[in-house]
């Protein structure tokens, strides 16, 4: 009897300290867990921590496991910003001989990074012999990668596409601001592409090694990269427009909360060494936000997240005989091993000093020295140790005589007793965090909503910050590898925007293909396609985001029809009734009554959940109709009769979820319904009240 191969997923997270990787089943279960130093300084950077951790993952797989994929997140998009590692960059502004002056006001590089720029109108003749002219001084200035924007590209890419492709002929490699924004704004789409060309080089570099090291164990197996909004992308997408992949760890572990423990609503609190990442989960996914680079304003989107520089390595700071704060330096920083996690032993004959980190600090921040000079760091995780706060075999448990030791030499100095001493340091982290996390409760709407932690020290802070805003604190298992589980359970996920100064059907269906065709093309299986639109009135843009899994996932599986209806009753109540599943979504539908002063009204709540109990629509009140096509279109043309605004419609099919949402003229809507739904045999159409 032959048994068939375990298809396993691998996640790896290259983080600022270490690179964690881990192995799942088809089931979601975990078959191995790495870690290892992250290889900064290695000849081949990160990729040699990649492979590391790799290595470690298949040398500890069950016989018969198979590798389907591996995808990875990564800080390596954001370190190249922050440290400068960036490339000399090379503008190239295009646009009409009679707007040079404003487009040369506009497209100017952002502060902090070095360009050469250079203007070439598009209406004057012998545009290609310009262009390759000003990329050979270039290259002779040595510019390392090339930008090139031109003036209302998002109607017409056309002299964009080609100054790119003439610049890649020349060895530069190049990014295009209409591939990083459909929405009009010349100096927005321009900054985008130039801090993108920026680092450009570095992630080339960069995504060849890890490639080449993944094709050394694992040859032919595909590889992804997670993206800033928490969805990933072939290889490839890394090398065009790394830029997505800021914030690329943070949200990979807001996706290991949402698809591996059904995180729905809540901030989600990873706690790391150094710094603390707040996120906001909202319906079963990452809150997003236009990203700010280097103070520049882009028109990408990636997790909404928050960082303070406090966490379970910080070191604890002092003025006087008392507590003044609590980081940003931290132990890791700092070079020093954590009180905690030393032996009594080698703690015997230590005084409380005060030093500096680094030259440019001040001498305030506390450690334990001994007569020998070898010192140790007072942190979050050794108070937290010190108060039996950490249970045994938790991953920040560490040695509670270490701990009490070192907090009662703090305690002698505030005049106060070990517990004491351990409390204030718990309390002063807590409060620089907890304003942290009210903003973005107020922001989003999500007041009363537990608090998840992740990250290995979780269980240090994330307890103390719960009570101080009086909610649950729900630790997620297996919160330190959090981010490379939720790396190897993403699905590829594209997101385009386009301006638009009116309601048009034909540019919605343009922009649907064109992120299908694109989720395709990085990977993702046509077969789990789904294809969202929205649209802002306000803002006049129309957004278009396509995601589905790829066709080799060893995904978690679904829910069965009892589990689905259970993620229903969590948002709707127990009234949730079924009125239609497909094949990837089910709408299920809750009537429940409002009461005033004045009156009484029935609702009609309407959800549609999609295979995974993923919510992805959501209506308050709605009227659902069902039935044949024709039959529902009917009764919605006698719905719309009268009015001069639609209202915001989803139509659900066996087959396909479709939101109307950007179409808000009535004859429109019925002309997009109509079309798209013909081949139907059946449809819900839900209809906001």
């Amino acid at each position: 009897m032959t048994h068939r191969p375990l298809s396993v997923r691998i996640g790896i997270d290259v983080g600022g300290t270490f690179t964690k990787g881990v192995a799942l089943g088809p089931d979601g279960q975990i078959l191995a867990v790495s870690h290892v130093p992250t290889t900064h300084r290695h000849r081949l950077g990160v990729a040699a921590g990649v492979l590391d951790a790799l290595r470690t993952l298949l040398g500890d797989l069950p016989p018969g496991a198979v590798p389907a994929l591996v995808a990875h997140s990564t800080t390596q998009a954001t370190n190249a910003l922050l440290e400068g590692d960036t490339a000399l960059v090379g503008i190239l502004a295009l646009g009409e001989a009679r707007d040079e002056r404003r487009v040369q006001s506009v497209t100017r590089p952002p502060a902090g990074l070095q360009a050469r720029h250079a203007f070439i109108a598009t209406d004057l003749p012998e545009f290609g012999v310009r262009v390759q002219a000003v990329l050979a001084r270039w290259r002779a200035e040595e510019v390392g990668a090339v930008a090139v924007s031109q003036a209302f590209s998002v109607d017409d890419a056309h002299f964009e596409q080609r100054a790119g492709d003439l610049a890649r002929q020349a060895g530069f490699p190049v990014s295009l601001g209409s591939d990083l924004s459909g929405a009009y704004g010349l100096e927005m789409r321009t900054l985008s592409a130039t801090v993108n060309a920026s680092i450009l080089p570095t992630m080339v570099r960069t995504a060849r090694h890890v490639r080449d090291a993944v094709s050394e164990l694992l040859p032919g197996t595909p590889l992804l990269i997670v993206r800033g909004d928490g969805g990933a992308a072939d290889l490839r997408a890394f090398e065009e427009t790394p830029l997505h992949t800021v914030v690329s760890g943070p949200a990979a572990s807001l996706g290991g909360a949402i698809l591996a423990h059904g995180v729905m609503d809540g901030v989600f609190f990873e706690v790391g060494g150094t710094s603390t990442n707040i996120g906001v989960i909202k319906d079963g996914q990452p809150a997003l936000k236009y990203m700010t680079v280097m103070d520049v304003p882009t028109g990408l989107r990636a997790a909404d997240i928050r960082i303070a520089g406090v966490a379970g390595g910080s070191l604890v700071r002092l003025r006087g005989r008392r507590i003044e704060d609590v980081g940003p330096r931290s132990a890791h920083i700092a070079g020093l091993p954590y009180a905690s996690f030393a032996s009594p032993d080698a703690l015997t004959g230590t005084r409380l000093a005060l030093i500096a980190p680094s030259p440019s600090d001040p001498a305030d921040y506390a450690v334990l020295e001994t007569p020998a000079g070898q010192r140790f760091a007072i942190t979050p995780t050794c108070a937290a140790n010190a108060l039996g706060a950490i249970p045994e075999g938790g991953y920040a448990h560490a040695h509670p005589q270490s701990a009490r030791l070192a907090l009662g030499l703090l305690g002698q100095h505030l005049g106060t007793s070990p517990e004491a001493a351990a409390q204030a340091v718990l309390e002063a982290s807590a409060e620089k965090l907890t304003r942290t996390v009210q903003s973005l409760v107020r922001a989003y709407g999500l007041r009363g909503t537990p608090l998840y932690g992740g990250g290995g020290a979780a269980s240090v802070l994330g307890p103390v910050v719960a009570r101080r805003l009086k909610v649950p604190f729900v630790p997620i298992p297996h919160s330190d590898v959090i981010s490379s589980i939720g790396a190897a359970l993403a699905v590829i996920r594209v997101e385009r925007e386009r301006s638009v100064t009116r309601q048009d059907p034909t540019i919605a269906d343009l922009l649907e293909r064109e992120v299908g065709d694109e989720a395709v093309r990085l990977g993702a299986d046509p077969a789990s396609m789904r294809v969202e639109t929205q649209y802002s009135a306000r803002e006049g843009r129309l957004r278009a985001v396509a995601t589905g899994a790829h066709p080799l996932s060893a995904r978690t599986r679904p829910l069965d029809a009892d589990e689905l209806q259970q993620q229903a009753r969590q948002v709707l109540g127990d009234q949730a009734q079924l009125v239609l599943g497909g094949t990837h979504h089910t709408l299920f539908v809750a009537s429940r009554v409002r009461r005033s002063l004045l009156r009484r009204a029935e609702q009609h709540a309407a959800l549609v959940l999609d295979g995974r109990g993923v919510r992805l629509l959501r209506f308050e009140d709605a009227q659902v109709l069902t039935g044949r096509p024709h039959d529902a279109l009917d009764r919605l043309k006698a719905l719309l009769a009268g009015r001069a605004v639609a209202p915001h419609v989803a139509a659900l099919t066996p087959s396909r979820l479709r939101d109307y949402a950007h179409l808000h003229d009535p004859n429109l809507l019925l002309r997009q319904l109509s079309d798209n739904l013909r081949l139907e045999s059946q449809v819900a159409l839900i209809v906001e009240q």
